[in-house]
């Protein structure tokens, strides 16, 4: 009878190592190299001299967020926090939390505590944000067809005629009412405009702001009126037609909603580093491990200017005879200063 395969390794778990270790005693050997073991206890020793208070400052950072979470009433669902996961998995191009926990070594505890704490500082600053009508004004929903410079032309004249005689060529197609998302799926040379599946997007560039796209594109885009298309534009990477799909100004209902939680998503970084440089400024925080921070110079009030002595009386002398009176002259009126005035504008603040 043949032998039974061995059991297959089970597949190592951080959580697992970690929560071991952390009940065994201090005596528990956790790793080896040559012969020579490292105990439990010289590994919290080094993690304690190394990065104590590192981690120590991290902590009293979370306490702080959790603080104010608290006082503002604020909590994290079980399906936000899932959400948060998996948008984090998303940013990395990932898969799966356990597919970014083995690529970045991170266990889930940390990993979960770390997404909660993030989420209840974002919600906490997302309330505070107030949206107007010029934060919608500032965007637009439009596509485009790129025809690139030819590659095969090394006469930059002759790259740029070729690239417009194709262009021209597509406008007058849309002119005689051409469907502009097909002519975008049929000759766009725009990588971007095929998606991970290999589907068309017709073009569709989606909601974007002033500064995220080239000047040339950005100009004409935005002055365009919607269903609107420009003449062709020039830019470094060719010649583009541009069609605005929609203004941000007169989005309603699920598309505001959509186009708001870009805006947010936009300013809530600076809002965030804004809101917890405040909590930070009020907080009373003692790290027992680490030399306390400087306290800010108390304000010394403005020494008051003495006032001025008084001018000392000298009797006027005799007047003399007045002399002849001389024709009277006229001088030319002063001219104002006309000079621009520059001001300097303050330094930006510094994190």
């Amino acid at each position: 009878m043949p032998a039974a395969k061995p059991a297959a390794p089970k597949p190592f778990n951080q959580d697992e190592a970690l929560d071991k270790y952390w009940k065994a005693p201090n005596s528990a050997i956790v790793g080896t190299v040559d012969g020579a073991s490292v105990t439990k206890g010289e590994l919290m020793e080094a993690l304690f001299y190394w990065n104590g208070p590192q981690v120590l400052n991290d902590l009293l950072n979370q306490k702080m967020i959790e603080q104010a979470a608290k006082k503002a009433g604020i909590t994290i669902t079980p399906a936000e926090q899932k959400e948060k996961e998996m948008e984090a998995v998303k940013r990395m191009q990932l898969k799966s939390v356990d597919e970014l926990l083995r690529q970045f070594h991170v266990s889930r505890k940390r990993f979960t505590s770390s997404i909660r704490i993030s989420a209840l500082a974002e919600k906490i600053v997302s309330k505070s944000i107030k949206l107007s009508d010029a934060d919608y004004a500032e965007w637009i929903k439009a596509r485009h067809i790129l025809i690139r410079f030819p590659e095969s032309e090394t006469d930059q004249t002759k790259k740029e005629e070729a690239a417009k005689k194709k262009i021209d060529e597509i406008a007058a197609k849309i002119k005689a009412g051409e469907d502009f998302a097909k002519l975008a799926d049929e000759y766009s040379e725009d990588p971007s405009n095929t998606g991970e599946n290999g589907a068309k997007k017709g073009g569709d560039l989606g909601w974007f702001t002033k500064g995220r796209m080239v000047q040339e594109f950005e100009k004409a885009a935005f002055d365009l009126k919607v269903g609107q298309v420009s003449e062709p534009v020039k830019t470094f990477y060719g010649y583009h037609l541009i069609k605005v799909d929609a203004l941000g100004k007169d989005t309603t209902g699920a598309e505001r909603e959509e186009l708001k939680k870009m805006i947010m998503e936009r300013k809530l970084p600076m809002e965030m580093q804004k809101w917890f440089s405040e909590l930070q400024a009020k907080a009373k925080i003692d790290n027992k491990l680490q030399e306390p921070a400087p306290k800010p110079p108390a304000v010394q009030p403005k020494p008051q200017p003495k006032p001025a002595p008084a001018p000392k009386v000298t009797p006027a002398p005799k007047p003399a005879p007045a002399p002849a009176p001389k024709p009277e002259e006229t001088k030319p009126a002063e001219q104002p200063n006309t000079a621009p005035r520059t001001e300097t504008p303050p330094p930006p603040p510094t994190n």
